[in-house]
């Protein structure tokens, strides 16, 4: 390669003379160089067709700032500086424009393989090196950069992750931040292609081509070499609709499901806030519309870039979905009114834009999975953090702006939504919380310290504190039970209702002990299999169907549980008056018999039928409560305790079934009855948890320091409300079983002789 010092001498006999870039002994790094070389072709560019000397000057600082990074490692095209300059001489704004795009990228494309190396030899400094010349994702008030592999090459240094560890997050982080990028120039190509802007239109093309390239590999890890060619020649040539149809379902980071229902959330969000914001800043009818409020459009422009942004990360998961089209045209309509607003150009009407709001919202809703919006507990916790993590990562680039903007997001988060409950609560952490957003004193406040342009490491102070504030929050508000509480409760709830069925079949299958009858347990057997098989397809069934209301979040577990503790309520009251275990055995003894007077088929059949109801009527009330469990925790938590009590219960049935024993069912029946008992004692706790919660009772907080362990095992909370049913429900049970039997021998006493 001919050095570029070389063009950089002839460039600069050419002109002017021209001040150094650096101080003699100074060094700039990649970022620096990086930077320099960026801004010295931009304003070139803006220069170009008004003042061509001062774009040739602006040329000579881009091609010391290249000069810098060639001696970093990089490399380049010797004649690239030649060809700009070329360009300037003829006025030739577009093919500037594309040439500009291509060597930035390409600078950006060396960057991020120098870092992939460094992280995988384990070299953290040089990594560093390399990751501060990069591009983050159009970064908002809303969305602002994250600082994933920022931490994760922090770790690397200090060797808490191993370079694999570190390589997944730089990745993730940074090629999550290019797509983001290519998906902004190819909206910025189909703008373009639709208005006629030639500049604009080969400089969006270029940046598309050079971001693609850093994605390529993925590409063709995923789709082949074949399809990576296909795709390059379409980004070079194809329309924007040509390029998207390449690269739909394609993403070189795959989001987690936690990312996929925080873009989720961020799409619904911003652009039901979009007519908000807009109808506060126009007045007028249709035809007569005037922006009274600049700020207003502003922001509301703000939140649909936003919403835009988080739905192009959701966009390529959806790619066979019919409505796609329909909901780019709608976001680029919306756009287009908005702007029009911007510029005071015949702007749309306040409700006009919330028609079309309110149309892309029912699309939008129609089109995401319901799983990728289910509430998570913690989720305007984890949005709180994530804003803070934003915030000193702002710090850390020295924009205390976007640091400020990220802190009061976060803020306002919590305000609208924990902090209220978390008053009632613990009073305490939420003033300790309050501090530490703003002016506190010990430690600092977040408000206090961006205000004082704190440095980062002041700022990573209080943000930890924060942090671990908040965590302590999620465990006041968090409606989840410990996972060891959510196994033991599953793995009680199992263990009854198998036991019971076990005694039912067994009961049943005594009367066939006969040689001539051991063939009538075989249908008996038939409908315990079809059973089980119903009773998994009914959890499918169900939990598809509750899946369905996910969005809804913790009123559907507040009305799951209720369910559960209705029907638990009815058992336990049946099981302690005596009449749910004695009519049950006899209602499927008489079954029983009535299909052995039967002959042939029908008396096959029937014995079919009183072996599936025995097991399939225990097996819907076991689904039914596990459900709610799995809403409290979550599926790993109820599958061990399920996999437990499964276990106990076919031991047990091997012992009752092989070896025919004769167990004391009544015995066992009433110890695992006060099992159950203590189940429903702490599944109302946490029912009226989660219904104070979400707002459907009222809270009256004891002011007692109950420790967290009360709440996330027993259920256990210090409000009123939660500690009164608590004692009232085994009260209940236990005080009918006694009045009825009061009831009971009132009636007999007459009919005893003295």
């Amino acid at each position: 390669m001919i050095p570029l010092l070389c063009v950089l001498a002839s460039l600069v006999l050419a002109q002017s003379p021209m001040k150094p870039h650096l101080q003699p002994g100074d060094t700039a790094t990649p970022a620096q160089s990086g930077e320099a070389l960026r801004s010295a072709l931009a304003e070139a560019q803006l220069e170009l067709a008004f003042d061509p000397q001062q774009a040739q000057r602006l040329l000579q600082k881009a091609a010391v700032a290249l000069e810098e990074l060639e001696q970093a490692g990089l490399e380049f095209d010797a004649q690239v500086l030649i060809r700009l300059q070329h360009l300037i001489r003829s006025g030739d704004e577009a093919a500037f424009a594309r040439e500009r795009a291509a060597l930035w990228t390409g600078v950006l494309r060396q960057s991020y393989a120098r870092l992939e190396a460094a992280v995988q030899q384990g070299n953290a400094l040089e990594a560093v090196r390399w990751l501060e010349l990069r591009e983050y994702r159009s970064a908002t008030r809303f969305d602002p950069p994250d600082a994933d592999a920022t931490e994760a090459l922090r770790g690397l240094a200090e060797g808490r992750i191993p370079p694999s560890e570190a390589l997944t997050a730089v990745r993730a982080d940074l090629l999550d931040g290019y797509q983001s990028r290519l998906n902004e120039a190819l909206r910025g190509l189909e703008v373009a292609q639709q208005a006629g802007w030639r500049v604009r239109g080969a400089e969006a093309r270029a940046l598309g081509q050079g971001y693609f390239e850093i994605l390529a590999p993925a590409y063709r890890s995923q789709r082949g070499e074949a399809a990576l060619q296909r795709a390059r020649a379409l980004l070079a040539t194809g329309s924007s609709q040509q390029i998207r149809s390449a690269l739909e379902g394609f993403r070189a980071a795959p989001l987690s499901l936690r990312e996929r229902a925080r873009r989720v959330g961020q799409v619904l969000r911003f652009v039901s806030l979009v007519p908000v914001e807009y109808a506060r800043g126009v007045s007028g009818e249709e035809g007569q519309v005037s922006v009274t409020k600049d700020l207003e459009i502003t922001e509301a422009l703000t939140f649909l870039k936003s919403a835009a942004s988080a739905w192009s990360d959701l966009e390529p998961l959806l790619a066979d979905h019919p409505d796609l089209p329909v909901i780019r045209q709608a976001f680029t309509a919306l756009e287009k009114g908005l702007r029009a607003a911007s510029r005071k150009s015949d702007p749309p009407t306040a409700h006009w834009v919330s028609e079309q709001s309110q149309a892309l919202l029912k699309r939008l809703d129609a089109t995401l999975p319901a799983g990728w919006r289910r509430a998570d507990p913690a989720g305007d916790l984890e949005v709180i953090r994530s804003q803070l993590r934003s915030a000193q990562n702002a710090v850390a680039a020295g924009r205390y702006d976007l640091a400020e903007l990220a802190r009061m997001d976060a803020y306002a988060l919590l305000e609208s939504g924990p902090e209220a409950r978390l008053r009632v609560f613990n009073p305490q952490l939420a003033l300790e919380l309050e501090g530490l957003f703003w002016y506190g004193q010990e430690p600092k406040g977040l408000a206090r310290l961006i205000r004082e342009r704190a440095d980062v490491a002041q700022v990573a102070q209080t943000r930890q504190i924060l942090e671990a504030r908040l965590r302590e929050a999620n465990q006041v508000l968090g409606r989840e039970a410990s996972p060891a509480a959510i196994g033991l409760n599953a793995a009680i709830i199992v263990f009854r209702e198998g036991l019971e069925a076990v005694l039912i079949i067994a009961a049943l299958l005594a009367s066939f002990r006969r040689p001539e009858n051991l063939h009538l347990r075989r249908p008996v057997w038939l409908g315990v299999g079809l059973a089980f098989l119903a009773s998994a397809l009914t959890w499918v069934l169900m939990w598809g169907a509750i899946q369905q209301f996910a969005r809804y979040g913790e009123r559907v577990e507040a009305v799951v549980s209720l369910i559960a503790i209705g029907v638990l309520l009815l058992i336990m009251n049946w099981f302690y008056h005596k009449i749910y275990w004695t009519d049950r055995l006899a209602d499927f003894h008489q079954q029983k018999q009535q299909a052995l007077r039967r002959t042939g088929l029908a008396a096959g059949l029937g014995l079919v039928a009183v072996g599936f109801e025995s097991i399939y009527r225990e097996g819907f009330e076991t689904v039914l409560f596990l459900q709610s469990l799995v809403l409290q925790g979550g599926v790993l938590d109820v599958l061990w305790g399920t996999l437990a009590g499964g276990v106990v219960v076919v031991g047990l049935g091997l012992v009752v079934f092989q070896l025919q024993l004769r167990l004391p069912q009544k015995k066992m029946l009433i110890f695992t009855g006060l099992l159950v008992l203590f189940v429903l004692t702490v599944m109302v706790g946490q029912t009226v948890h989660v219904m104070q919660v979400v707002g459907w009772l009222s809270v009256t907080p004891t002011g007692w320091g109950l420790p967290y362990w009360l709440g996330t095992w027993l259920g256990v909370y210090p409000t009123l409300e939660g500690l009164l049913l608590q004692v009232l429900t085994p009260t209940v049970v236990v005080g009918s079983y006694f009045a009825a039997e009061s009831l009971k021998r009132r009636r007999l006493q007459p009919h005893i002789a003295p």
